[in-house]
Order: C-alpha cells, then sequence, then structure tokens
C-alpha cells in the first residue's frame, strides 16, 4: 500500500456565521465539522455525499479557496493552514481545483487562451508573451481543443468543451493535486464518461492526485481507489472503493449503496428507505448526527459524538454499533 501522503487533514471544521435579529444566541451553519482523512500520493480520493453534506467545502478549504474555522490542513509535510501572502500562493500552485459549472467558472469577456495563460500570469511564469500562449495552445492541444480555437470565447463551446478548457487552466501549473468538485455532473452522460476517462489518462501520464467529489456513488465508484462517505459534515467511513461496495460498515453507507439501481433487470435488490428529514446543519442533532434517522440508534448514539475507529487495516468507521461487531 503507498504511504507517502501528500495531505493529511486533521480536525477540519467551517462554520459559517448565520446573522438574525430575532435571535439572542449566535448561531453558525456547521458545513464540515471535525473531518480528518489522508490523500496518499497518486491515488484519486472520492468524496461522496448527499448534497448539503460538506464535501465541496471540504474540498474548497483543503486548497485554501475559503479559510478553515479549525483544524489542519497539510500539503506535502507543510502545515498550510495559516499561511497567507506569497509563502501560500506558493503551495496553491500545485494545488488546483476543477469547478462544477464550466460556464460560470470560466470568465466570458476573455479568450479561452486568455483565460488559460492567466495563472502563468499571477504566479510569474513564463519569459515573454509568446512563451505563455505557447504553453497554453500546448496543454489546450493534450486535452483536445484545437490551438486555432485560442482566440475565441467560451460561450462558443459546447458544455464538455468548456470543462476541457477548464481542465487546462488546472493543469497549466503542473499541480501535484487536483480537487475536481462535481466535475461532471452537469454534462451529459457520453460527455461524462469523456471527462472522466480524459482525468484518468491525464493522473496515469502525470502522476496526479485528485480529490473528487461527488453525489454520484457510481462515478465515485468508477474513478476512486478510496472512498469517503460524508453525512450532514461529517465522515461516518473511508475505505478502498472495493471494500465499501462489498461490504459497507455505517447505516448511512448501507443505505446510499442500496439506491443505486440495479443494472441487471432480474436481480431484485432491497432498497433502504431512510425514516425522517436531513436536520439542519444549523442546529444539528446530539450525539451521533445520524441516530435520528438510523434504524439501529441506541442510547449512547443520542449522547455522545462517535469518532472515525479503525475496525480492520484501511477501514474506519464513525459508529458505536460497527465497534461491537
Amino acid at each position: 500500500m503507498n504511504t507517502d501522503k501528500i495531505m493529511e487533514i486533521r480536525n477540519l471544521k467551517k462554520y459559517f456565521p448565520v446573522q438574525s435579529s430575532i435571535r439572542i444566541e449566535p448561531k453558525a451553519v456547521k458545513a464540515v465539522d471535525d473531518v480528518s482523512f489522508d490523500i496518499y500520493r497518486g491515488e484519486t480520493f472520492g468524496l461522496v455525499g448527499e448534497s448539503g453534506c460538506g464535501k465541496s467545502t471540504t474540498g474548497r478549504c483543503a486548497i485554501g479557496l475559503i479559510k478553515a474555522t479549525d483544524g489542519s490542513i497539510v500539503f506535502n509535510g507543510k502545515n498550510i493552514s495559516n499561511l497567507s501572502g506569497k509563502e501560500h500562493r506558493n503551495y496553491t500552485c500545485k494545488m488546483q481545483m476543477i469547478f462544477q459549472d464550466p460556464s460560470s467558472s470560466l470568465d466570458p469577456r476573455m479568450h479561452i487562451g486568455n483565460i488559460v495563460e492567466e495563472p502563468l500570469l499571477l504566479h510569474h511564469i513564463g519569459k515573454s508573451k509568446i512563451e505563455r500562449m505557447e504553453m497554453a495552445m500546448d496543454i489546450l492541444e493534450k486535452i483536445g481543443i484545437r490551438p486555432d480555437q485560442y482566440y475565441r470565447y467560451p460561450h462558443e463551446f459546447s458544455g464538455g468543451q468548456k470543462q476541457r478548457i477548464g481542465i487546462a487552466r488546472a493543469l497549466i501549473l503542473n499541480p501535484e493535486l487536483i480537487v475536481c468538485d462535481e466535475a461532471v455532473s452537469a454534462l451529459d452522460v457520453s460527455i461524462q464518461a469523456q471527462i472522466l476517462n480524459l482525468l484518468a489518462k491525464l493522473k496515469k501520464e502525470r502522476n496526479i492526485t485528485y480529490l473528487f467529489i461527488s453525489h454520484n456513488i457510481s462515478v465515485v465508484r468508477y474513478v476512486s481507489d478510496r472512498i469517503g462517505v460524508m453525512y450532514l459534515g461529517h465522515l461516518v467511513e473511508i475505505t478502498d472503493t472495493n471494500t465499501i461496495f462489498k461490504n459497507p460498515i455505517h447505516p448511512y453507507t448501507k443505505a446510499l449503496l442500496s439506491a443505486v439501481p440495479e443494472v441487471n433487470p432480474h436481480v431484485k435488490k432491497n432498497q433502504i428507505i431512510l425514516k425522517g428529514d436531513i436536520p439542519s446543519p444549523l442546529d444539528p442533532p446530539s450525539g451521533c448526527v445520524f441516530h435520528n434517522r438510523c434504524p439501529y440508534a441506541e442510547t449512547i448514539c443520542r449522547e455522545a459524538i462517535p469518532t472515525l475507529h479503525e475496525l480492520v487495516p484501511g477501514h474506519s468507521v464513525s459508529c458505536f454499533l460497527a465497534r461491537k461487531m
């Protein structure tokens, strides 16, 4: 097993304060609440969960797009949580992001060539405009955009082509880690396959590490080496992809996997229907955040917060009942 950690996230928290004239006590949306995991060099770590569970916020905190409320983020052995200015910029050039909506993530007033070149300007890479243009054309050609399209605007491209441009912008700085935030969810299924295959090809050629964020567990299964399952700002289970599909342990993971459609129409699947509604991150339940929907909840689940516990090497679960198994 690969033991070279490119990123270590420990006790990550991100709270968004909420102001209200009718509330006396200050409140905060607990988008990410005490999340810890490692990402190993060269792997694809999938982060999956329902919309609003905090997975995108986790990814944005990891590369410094938003500042975490608490916790530490170690990249290549350096704690980058509290870095600022030039020192932080030196690290962020090694971490890039591919955004969910390829249309809104590209400036409509700029040529795609200028969009791809912009990171080079920000990090003072390239001796001249011509050199930066050649670098941009080269990376565009590698991801499937012709060099003669350099001066076109984003609206002249399809959704899949726009996402390829977003990938080129992320690749231009030769990053070691790329966060893919719902990178294919806005695309048609056939285009999704093309983009996923492109990401796999780039990973092999450039030894890139991915943090792949998606609500679509089938897509995460296709691309990931390991998977972390999130629920209401908490990580509830982490293990390798094969194990999580063959032997899920946390009740939420089991329910999530039971909702995946079965390809074979002759195979009957027992879908687990969770009762109740997802609690608000503004006022999460005490104890385990899943206890009000868990069919196996006991008294301790309502009173104490479970932490990730490694049941067997490489398989960690945040559940009191799982520890008794």
